[in-house]
């Protein structure tokens, strides 16, 4: 094996791992690593959810490093000479109820042809979060990097819940849905984001005030639609879809509320419509949790699975 050095973090380390990230990540289905600007504001704080998140920018990044909770013991780099090739991110947090120190874990990203140094990196990140108290570590894996998975089974995590998560994708070459749209309307950013932040809460499993802010920042950014099916004024499904950060002729929807079927299928319809009209490629559908139970909606409109995922956990004796 070539002779691969390990560092603990250190200012000025954001670059290279921003770069490494992005590298890795770029031909997935769902390129969801690391633009610049926003990296250690997702990964350093204990309130991290990763399903919330698919972007990540430098100047927030730059900020969590400065804050003082930052741990840097739980960063660790792989460099080969000069050159990082990989880095793998950990979180400690408390749980509530019985009080036990866990790790939220990333799988360590690695540049081509460094992939071996990869169970150094999680190995390191073992010593240290035991040497911190930590009982168990959680983590996920995807089939859109087989490499985590392969790992994840070598060094001891038992992979379970292969059903809380899967993609299916709709390409835009396959012509719009036969659905009408009508029932399906534009979002009014001004006026409609406190009933979307209502919906939104049964996506994230957060408060009102914290999706509220987070679809006003998506706004920012800037969406490709969001939209609404309303019922006697009062709005009872809505989704919102927006282009990838790192390829922009993907798209994805970021969140989707729906009761039952007979709603999700015009917003589906209507999101398509727009992509279409956008320019975009193809469009990811995040099935997450209970709306799992919609997959034979989107497998009768046309959508194919295009990856899984699943949560593994190690446990230190």
């Amino acid at each position: 094996m070539k002779k691969y050095n390990l560092k603990a973090y250190q200012k000025g380390f954001e670059q290279d791992q921003a770069r490494i990230g992005i590298e890795v990540a770029r031909n997935w289905i769902w390129p969801y690593a690391y633009d610049l600007d926003d990296l250690l504001k997702i990964h350093a704080r204990s309130d991290f959810d990763p399903d919330t998140r698919h972007y990540c920018f430098l100047d927030d990044l730059l900020k969590i490093h400065a804050r003082s909770d930052f741990d840097p013991d739980t960063r660790h780099y792989c460099f080969l000479g000069d050159e990082m090739v990989g880095y793998i991110v950990s979180t400690i947090t408390q749980a509530e109820e019985e009080g036990a120190t866990i790790a939220n874990l990333e799988f360590p990203r690695m540049l081509p042809g460094h992939e071996n140094a990869a169970e150094l990196l999680i190995e390191k990140a073992f010593e240290t979060l035991n040497k911190k108290g930590v009982s168990c570590i959680d983590a996920r894996v995807t089939t859109m990097c087989p490499p985590d998975i392969r790992l994840a089974e070598k060094t001891g995590f038992s992979i379970y819940d292969w059903s809380y998560k899967v993609y299916y994708a709709y390409e835009m070459g396959w012509g719009k849905l036969d659905i009408p749209v009508d029932a399906a309307g534009e979002i009014d950013p001004q006026k409609d984001l406190e009933e979307c932040a209502r919906l939104a809460t049964q996506w994230y499993k957060r408060s009102e005030e914290w999706c509220r802010d987070l679809l006003q920042e998506w706004h920012r950014y800037g969406v490709i639609t969001h939209v609404g099916v309303r019922e006697r004024g009062k709005l009872v499904a809505s989704c919102l879809t927006a282009p990838n950060v790192l390829r922009p002729s993907t798209a994805a929807n970021y969140y989707i509320y729906t009761p039952d079927e007979h709603y999700l299928k015009p917003m589906l319809a209507q999101v398509v419509k727009k992509c279409k009209e956008f320019g975009t490629h193809n469009v990811i559908a995040d099935l997450i949790n209970e709306h799992r139970q919609y997959e034979p909606v989107y497998q009768a409109l046309g959508f194919r699975k295009v990856a899984e995922w699943a949560r593994c956990r190690k446990t230190f004796g």
